[in-house]
């Protein structure tokens, strides 16, 4: 084994070794990826919902004895996670290809008993998720990498069986939100926009992607739940290997637009071109629903531990709340705020726009931001009195 400061982590019902971040300072505060093996605590989160997610899609579905990949494993936490906490499961496979992070994910194996659970490989991600497809396939591949998920899709979607589920992490926000749109462009072939629910148009942006790809290859999909935690993006889809979930799918790509004058923004619909062109516009992106409101209540909800963190609840509990309501992007009560004068409660415009018979709920994107199907305008005039 080779030798580096480690420690002992607790998460979740698991305990593994991890680098010792305390030795990797960058700016005063702990930089996962000057470490030997990446390991991030914040992405407990991430984990736990994942959790969550793959425990009511196995019920939702009906599956039993599934098999889940990681082709980026890091120490193993993800797959010591889901081969202690998910419900008929048959297989994990883990794998990386540092030497390092192979070694440490062995040893977490067996300090957590699973070494008949868990196969563990060292090789380039897309290898084995290649060799994944050629021996059947598998009912979920979780996608976590540091960066940009793009140069995994293609052969993600090649290894995960028909129904199967997709879990994608895109670590790059700024990116896909419109900090650096020319890049955005050439890794995701869209270009965002700085609009007010410019994290909305991001995680679209990233679903068209995995829809692009999907479609290419005669498949549909069908996202079961997305969000936003800080610094990553998160998609859980459904993978409908058959033609007509395609055409259905291909519906569901077109262009977001915004018009501040009017505080109006929506989706037009339209690939490769959009049916109206006047406007200016951020996509390609998905503009379905970012989730199934029906697998969310009834299968996610349900999977909620008690030991996840409290930050991890909270999330379950926003995007559950926000699958409700309509799907338009959301909107900040900064715009519908403007020239009061003083910060209006988000609670309150939202009760002013359920008195006046709207649909109105609260979006996890951004502490100002709610979703509405109400005239912006008029509640902003409503609002200041006139």
């Amino acid at each position: 084994m080779s030798s580096y400061p480690r420690i002992e982590i607790r998460e979740g019902l698991v305990s593994i070794i991890a680098p010792d971040l305390s030795k990797y300072i960058v700016g005063n505060r702990p930089e996962p990826a000057h470490a030997p093996v990446f390991y991030n605590p914040r992405m407990e989160v991430n984990r736990s919902l994942s959790i969550a997610i793959v425990n009511g899609y196995i019920s939702y579905t009906g599956k039993v004895g599934i098999t889940i990949c990681e082709p980026l494993s890091g120490t193993g936490i993800r797959a010591v996670r889901y081969a202690r906490e998910v419900n008929g499961i048959s297989r994990v496979i883990a794998n990386d290809i540092s030497e390092k992070a192979y070694e440490l994910i062995r040893l977490n194996i067996d300090r957590n008993g699973l070494n008949d659970i868990i196969n563990v490989h060292r090789d380039d991600a897309n290898n084995l998720l290649l060799r994944a497809a050629r021996e059947g396939g598998c009912d979920v591949v979780d996608i976590d990498p540091f960066g940009s998920p793009q140069p995994f899709i293609e052969n993600s979607l090649r290894a995960i069986k028909d129904q199967g589920l997709l879990c994608v992490t895109a670590t790059d926000v700024g990116v896909l939100s419109g900090k650096y749109p020319i890049k955005c462009v050439r890794r995701y072939g869209a270009l965002p926009q700085k609009f007010p629910y410019r994290f909305e148009v991001g995680i679209r942006i990233l679903i068209s992607l995995i829809a692009r790809y999907a479609l290419s290859m005669d498949y549909g999909i069908q996202p079961l739940a997305s969000f936003l935690d800080g610094h990553y993006y998160r998609v859980c889809a459904l993978i409908l290997k058959d033609r007509s979930y395609a055409l259905e799918t291909l519906k569901n790509l077109g262009y977001a637009y915004y018009r501040s004058g009017t505080l109006r923004r929506g989706f037009i619909p339209g690939y490769p071109i959009p049916s109206i062109t006047r406007y200016r516009l951020a996509g390609p992106l998905w503009i379905g629903n970012l989730w199934d409101a029906e697998f969310l209540v009834n299968y996610f909800m349900r999977n909620i531990r008690d030991y996840f963190s409290s930050r991890a609840k909270e999330i379950g509990m926003l995007i559950t709340d926000e699958s409700l309501g309509p799907n338009i992007p959301y909107a900040l009560t900064t715009e519908v705020g403007k020239d009061l004068g003083r910060e209006l409660p988000i609670n309150d415009i939202i009760n002013v726009i359920r008195g006046l018979g709207y649909q109105a709920v609260r979006s996890h994107f951004h502490i100002k931001g709610f979703r509405t199907n109400a005239d912006l305008l008029r509640i902003r005039e409503i609002i200041m009195g006139k």
